[in-house]
């Protein structure tokens, strides 16, 4: 059993006993008895904890079906006081007092939830948010002590233990104290905690106006003259999407020019990876429109989204559509980049692409730049590199509808996976799908865990629960993991709140190729590896393997650089020639079929170079996909920039606009003129 079945039978059980225990607190009323509410109750408390504590999947269900916290607290509180009612006279001193507690408790709790979204409705109006720029003249203050708004609601919400159990305590032994003292010591509490948020929460709203803020963040851009922009937008925020733009950090901070990122929804923040690039996020377009970057000339694409409108309105800036991934799929070769002065695809392949699209593209706007991400993978030797001959299965998600579903997750996966793991010779398998893998389809969803399931079970019978389970290293990678967390933290909860971003950067990486380097010798070598998180990249990934197994995705393209041999699902079941035609990654694959015909003619080519016939196709092939190895393609990137930069310039020389005439006034505190 995997650490996921594991979790999901946990919430199982814990679930299970949480709504047990409310049905028990029900009976319990109309008994009435004390002791088996009593316990019931504990119970509750006890499984919500554990619920929160594990962050089980199970919450979500509870609240999609109107059981979530504050609801279960309120049900909770409202059988307390019926129990009351049942055991004593409904005039009694125990349930004036309880009634008189749960209600001062509950305008407290009301009052202190109320600041905290008051603060933060008013921080989320600041017209940007920026990282890596010095903004300290805004003299925005900090927000209240982690500790005062993180899970706010949980806190405030357990406060009434103390009411509670003295509400009990009365009933059990008639005696006064127990519920007077358990009230005055939840509300007591409730209202401290109350007035401890109210100073800090009045300095969270001391901000400058918005006209101000801006005016400051232009007088700063002027400072660090950005020339050159990654522009990124996106509706659906997620860790998942921010790929597009985490994979290009690199390639701009090798720039001979000035970087900066420009984001649009605040959230993506979150996900954004460590950079020395300094970075705005300007949710509005109207405030967008008044940020000043008198020297920026160039501004890079990773996505196609309607936000692009916004930043391609500056008439005085080039604006390229980079793209994040080379591929034969429709998005490689979308009309819509007809709008940009520029397309910069990886090689000659990208070209045809658009080529296809007739009276959509200039030739003229088509430039090959290489794929600068791939300096790293490691160039196939012609034999199997690993102890155990790797292949790495590496599928496309299931897309946004039907017709964009490339995946073989669904028709051929699970099959694919039973035939290697029962083939004559020992193998390992690297399972790294899309990170949208089941995210719209939930068949896809079934086949993604059952592929899990079988490498999983596969495992545990050669090598045993014990020796997969590594403690040892699992408590290094935790450590890692800490480190990276505590140094991707930034503002109040920072541990770092002077460390540079480039120093960050550095330590993060330094930290990942540690976490990498953990992974791969935490387990046997002959292993099989489910790779659904950050680490190890796909690239390492690459780099560990002898095959690689995928679809018609930008993964294959990527592939291609290895040299390695690798093979393609043809789902449809089109004339091999017919397929190569169509899909320029096939043109130097092995193609399978929905039942994996033509497996083994892969698995002898990485066997044998002398049966590898598809070797020469695979030189043809790189070139045609991503462009010659000289110049290195983190040059002709590079240099793609400079030369697109300086023609800019040429028809659009730089002309600072004049300072505003009104001085900046003082930051008012809130409430006060």
């Amino acid at each position: 059993m995997n650490k996921q079945q594991r979790q999901a039978l946990l919430g199982f059980f814990v679930s299970s006993a949480l709504v047990l225990s409310f049905l028990g607190m029900m009976a319990a009323v109309v008994m009435p008895s004390l002791t088996v509410f009593a316990a019931s109750a504990a119970v509750s408390y006890l499984a919500d904890l554990m619920l929160h504590s594990a962050q089980s999947s199970t919450l979500e269900r509870l609240r999609d079906s109107r059981f979530g916290l504050t609801i279960r607290f309120i049900i909770r509180q409202f059988l307390l006081l019926g129990l009351c009612g049942a055991m004593a006279d409904i005039d009694s001193f125990v349930v004036q007092m309880t009634a008189v507690g749960l209600l001062l408790l509950f305008v407290l709790q009301l009052a202190y939830g109320a600041v905290l979204k008051h603060v933060r409705k008013k921080r989320a109006a600041l017209p940007y948010t920026t990282r890596g720029l010095d903004m300290e003249v805004l003299g925005i203050r900090r927000m209240p002590h982690p500790f005062l708004m993180d899970k706010h609601v949980r806190k405030t919400l357990h406060l009434d233990v103390p009411l509670f159990a003295g509400a009990l305590g009365t009933m059990a032994t008639d005696n006064w104290r127990y519920v007077t003292y358990g009230g005055i010591l939840s509300v007591s509490v409730a209202y401290l905690a109350l007035l401890v948020l109210l100073p800090g929460a009045r300095n969270a709203l001391i901000l400058p106006d918005t006209d101000q803020a801006i005016d400051l963040l232009n007088e700063e851009l002027r400072r660090y003259r950005p020339q050159v922009a990654l522009y990124f937008t996106f509706a659906a925020i997620s860790k998942d999407f921010m790929y597009q733009v985490n994979m290009w950090l690199e390639s701009l901070e090798a720039m001979d020019l000035r970087p900066i990122i420009v984001l649009r929804e605040r959230a993506t923040l979150r996900y954004l990876d460590a950079t020395s690039v300094p970075v705005i996020c300007v949710p509005k377009a109207e405030y967008l429109a008044r940020v000043e970057m008198p020297e920026l000339r160039v501004t890079l694409y990773p996505g196609n989204a309607g936000k692009n409108v916004h930043m391609l309105q500056r008439h005085d800036v080039k604006h390229v559509f980079i793209g994040h991934g080379d591929s034969d799929k429709a998005a490689s070769s979308n009309r819509v980049s007809k709008v940009f002065d520029e397309i910069w695809v990886a090689g000659r392949a990208g070209r045809d692409r658009y080529e296809r699209i007739k009276h959509a593209v200039r030739p003229e706007q088509i430039v090959e730049v290489g794929r600068p991400q791939l300096m790293t993978l490691r160039r196939w030797s012609g034999s199997v590199e690993q102890s155990t001959p790797t292949i790495i299965y590496a599928p496309t998600w299931e897309g946004w509808t039907d017709d964009a579903c490339y995946t073989s997750v669904i028709p051929a996966g699970e099959k694919l996976i039973r035939t290697l793991l029962a083939y004559e010779r020992p193998l390992r398998v690297i399972y790294k799908p899309h990170p949208l893998t089941g995210s719209r389809s939930p068949v896809a969803a079934a086949a993604h865990r059952r592929i899990i399931a079988l490498l999983n079970e596969d495992n545990a019978r050669r090598f045993g629960r014990k020796v997969l389970d590594s403690k040892a290293a699992a408590r290094q990678l935790a450590r890692i993991d800490k480190k990276l967390a505590e140094l991707q933290e930034r503002g109040v909860r920072s541990k770092f709140p002077d460390l540079s971003e480039e120093e960050r950067t550095a330590r993060i990486r330094r930290l990942r190729e540690q976490a990498g380097s953990l992974y791969w010798e935490s387990l046997p070598e002959s292993a099989h590896h489910v790779v659904i998180e950050r680490v190890p990249s796909l690239y390492d990934c690459f780099n560990h393997s002898d095959l690689l197994i995928g679809d018609m995705s930008s993964v294959v393209s990527d592939f291609v650089a290895t040299r390695k041999p690798y093979a393609i699902f043809n789902l449809e079941g089109l004339p091999d020639d017919e397929f190569r035609n169509e899909q320029r990654t096939a043109y130097a694959s092995y193609l399978l079929d929905t039942d994996c015909g033509g497996l083994d003619t892969a698995l002898e080519a990485m066997f044998s170079r002398d049966q590898d016939v598809m070797a020469p196709y695979r030189e043809q092939l790189k070139e045609y996909l991503l462009g010659t190895d000289s110049p290195p393609s983190s040059y002709r990137f590079t240099k793609a920039a400079t030369d697109l930069y300086r023609r800019g310039l040429q028809d659009f020389p730089i002309e600072y606009p004049e300072p505003p005439e009104r001085p900046h006034q003082p930051i008012q505190e809130a409430g006060r003129s």
